[in-house]
C-alpha cells in the first residue's frame, strides 16, 4: 500500500483546533446562564398570571379576596389553598399584598361591589405611572432573590393593608402583577352604583291627613349596625309642616362633613302631622351615605379617593286635597 500524500495534523494545527474548540465551548457555557434565567422568568410570569386568575376566580365565587391570616391551615380562604402555583420558578412564594377590607371574615354581596376605593396606591418606577385603588398585587423577587418594590423604603412583604399604603413597584427587577378595584369589580360581575336609594318615587299626600314615608338605601358599605346608613335631606329648612326622623337637614349635603350626618334605621322617614301643611308639590333632596372609607370625620363624598359612597335622589311630594 502506498502512503504517499497522506499526512496528519501537525502539533500547531492541533493546538489551534483545541483553542478554537475551547473558545466555542466557552461561548456556549456563557450563554447557559442567561438562557436559564430567561426560561425561569417566562415560567414565573406564567405562574404569576395563573395565580392572579385563581385569585380573581375565587373573588368572583366568594365575594371577597383570599387572605393570609385565616386559620387553620386547611381554611379555604387562605391564599395557599386558593392558588396552586404559588411559587416562582426559583421556588420562592409570590408576595401577596391586599386590602383587608376586601377579605373580611364574613363577606357580603357588597364586600367588593359596594366599595369605590382601596387603601393601596402604586407608583411604577419604570413608567412613572400612578395607579390608585389597587385591590391586590402579587410579585416575584425574580433572579436576584431580592424584593426591590417598597413601601416607605422598606421591602414589600406579604399581608393585608388596613391603612393608606403607597407602594413603589420596581417592574424592572421584580415581576409584578396587580388588579385594581374596578378590574376586580368587573371580574366579580358588579353592576350599577355601589350605593343606591331604593325608592323610585314617594306616594301622594292629602290634607288635612297626616303623612309618613320611609326612604331606604341598599348596597355600599353599611355602618356597624346592619344595613344602617347616614342621611341628609334638603332644603333647609324643609317645606312648611314637613319633618324628618333620623338624618339631618342641611342646604348642601354633599359638602357636609361626615361627623355632622346622622343615622336613620331602617331608613330616613319624612312626614308631616295632620293639619300642618297645604296642598301643592314639594321638592326634597335626599342623600344617603355609607362607611366606605372607614374615616369618621371625612368630608369626601364620591369626589375623593378614598371616599364614602353617596347616593342622591330628588323627590317630589304632591299633596292633594282630601
Amino acid at each position: 500500500m502506498n502512503d504517499v500524500g497522506r499526512q496528519g495534523f501537525t502539533l500547531v494545527e492541533l493546538a489551534v483546533s483545541m483553542v478554537v474548540i475551547g473558545i466555542l465551548l466557552g461561548m456556549g457555557m456563557s450563554m447557559v446562564g442567561p438562557l436559564m434565567t430567561s426560561i425561569k422568568v417566562r415560567e414565573s410570569k406564567e405562574n404569576l398570571a395563573a395565580s392572579v386568575e385563581s385569585v380573581n376566580s375565587y373573588a368572583s365565587g366568594n365575594n371577597r379576596l383570599p387572605d393570609t391570616t385565616s386559620a387553620p391551615a386547611t381554611n379555604p380562604n387562605l391564599l395557599a389553598n386558593v392558588v396552586k402555583a404559588s411559587a416562582d420558578a426559583w421556588g420562592r412564594n409570590f408576595i401577596y399584598l391586599y386590602d383587608t377590607n376586601l377579605a373580611p371574615a364574613t363577606a357580603t354581596k357588597d364586600t367588593i361591589c359596594g366599595r369605590r376605593s382601596t387603601f393601596i396606591t402604586l407608583t411604577d418606577t419604570n413608567t412613572g405611572a400612578v395607579i390608585p385603588n389597587v385591590a391586590y398585587l402579587m410579585l416575584s423577587q425574580a433572579d436576584d432573590a431580592a424584593t426591590n418594590s417598597t413601601i416607605g423604603g422598606v421591602a414589600v412583604t406579604t399581608g393585608p393593608r388596613a391603612a393608606a399604603t403607597a407602594v413603589t413597584v420596581d417592574t424592572v427587577n421584580d415581576l409584578v402583577r396587580w388588579v385594581t378595584l374596578d378590574e376586580l369589580r368587573t371580574k366579580v360581575g358588579c353592576q350599577g352604583a355601589q350605593l343606591k336609594i331604593v325608592n323610585n318615587e314617594l306616594p301622594f299626600g292629602a290634607v288635612p291627613n297626616a303623612y309618613s314615608v320611609t326612604i331606604m338605601a341598599d348596597g355600599g358599605v353599611p355602618f356597624a349596625v346592619p344595613n344602617t346608613y347616614r342621611w341628609c335631606v334638603s332644603p333647609s329648612p324643609l317645606p312648611s309642616g314637613f319633618t324628618q326622623i333620623g338624618g339631618v337637614v342641611n342646604a348642601d349635603c354633599l359638602s357636609l362633613a361626615e361627623n355632622s350626618w346622622a343615622a336613620a334605621a331602617p331608613g330616613l322617614t319624612v312626614s308631616f302631622p295632620a293639619n300642618t301643611t297645604t296642598t301643592g308639590a314639594y321638592q326634597i333632596t335626599v342623600v344617603a351615605r355609607d362607611a366606605a372609607d372607614g374615616v369618621a370625620t371625612s368630608n369626601a363624598c364620591n369626589n375623593a379617593s378614598p371616599g364614602d359612597n353617596c347616593a342622591q335622589k330628588v323627590f317630589v311630594v304632591t299633596v292633594n286635597p282630601s
